[in-house]
């Protein structure tokens, strides 16, 4: 019996507090009122804790990060600096060379446009971009872009201050290229592209890069993908060789425009 007494008093209290509203009471409501004014202020200041210590991690993470974009960017910096000597030190034997053996030696020096993606193919198949640079920069149509070693596209269409590129994603997209020291022509898809016209007998392997190639131009040889798939389906004289493209479309923010026409 004993054993319930507890239980059934605490049970009993608990009813009756319950039922009697304290607030009413003078001098509860009193203690209620500054019970409740001393507490708030350390709920407050917890609060504001929780929140700056929040903020505090998140600009932590975010410096973190960037720091270590940065000294990425910086290693490229340098990398790029370091190609930079090794190119001008083969445009001066070239030119030694070409001196010694009496035939031209002209460079080309290409005028670049940089460009920022300001919209993706809504249906995610990459088959076009928009950039914020157009009419207003001297761009016009059949222009080539490139992100890094990569070929973005092409510009179909141009605007007053806006462009559209037209991606290697695109089956719309064709161009010249080359695999080693063959010529073929590159035809765009979604998720890989094609070449085209590659004859049985032509070497070519899983692995490969497929860069532009132009007949007669000296173009930067931008890589527009590795060679992912080769067979023949038993029909015609000709090789199908499926493409992966170089580039992740999604990743492009910033991108250049070589201002010259194919």
């Amino acid at each position: 019996m004993k054993s319930y007494v507890v239980p059934f008093t605490a049970l009993l209290l608990s009813v009756v507090v319950y039922f009697i509203n304290f607030s009413t009471l003078p001098y509860l409501n009193q203690v209620y009122n500054f019970l409740r004014l001393a507490v708030y202020p350390l709920l407050e200041l917890k609060g504001n804790i929780q929140e700056n210590t929040r903020r505090i991690v998140e600009t932590y993470l975010f410096l973190k990060n960037v720091s270590e974009e940065n000294n990425r960017l910086r290693k490229e910096v340098e990398e790029y600096k370091l190609y930079k000597a090794q190119l001008f030190a083969c445009e001066n034997n070239l030119k030694s060379l070409s001196q010694a053996m009496n035939i031209p030696f002209n460079p080309s020096k290409y005028s670049i446009v940089y460009a920022n993606v300001v919209a993706y193919d809504p249906s995610g198949r990459d088959t076009f971009v928009l950039i914020n640079r157009g009419q207003d920069k001297g761009i016009s149509e059949g222009m080539l872009s490139f992100s890094g070693e990569g070929l973005v596209g092409i510009v179909d269409s141009v605007y007053g201050s806006s462009s559209r590129i037209r991606t290697v994603f695109s089956e719309e997209f064709t161009l010249s290229a080359g695999v080693g020291d063959k010529a073929y022509i590159y035809r765009g898809g979604f998720p890989t592209g094609s070449l085209l016209h590659v004859k049985l007998d032509d070497e070519i392997n899983i692995g490969d890069v497929v860069y532009v190639r132009v007949p007669g131009r000296t173009f930067p040889q931008f890589k527009i993908g590795t060679v992912e798939e080769v067979y023949h389906d038993g029909k015609g004289f000709f090789k199908k060789v499926k493409v992966k493209p170089y580039l992740d479309i999604r990743k492009v923010s910033l991108l250049v425009v070589i201002r010259e026409r194919l």
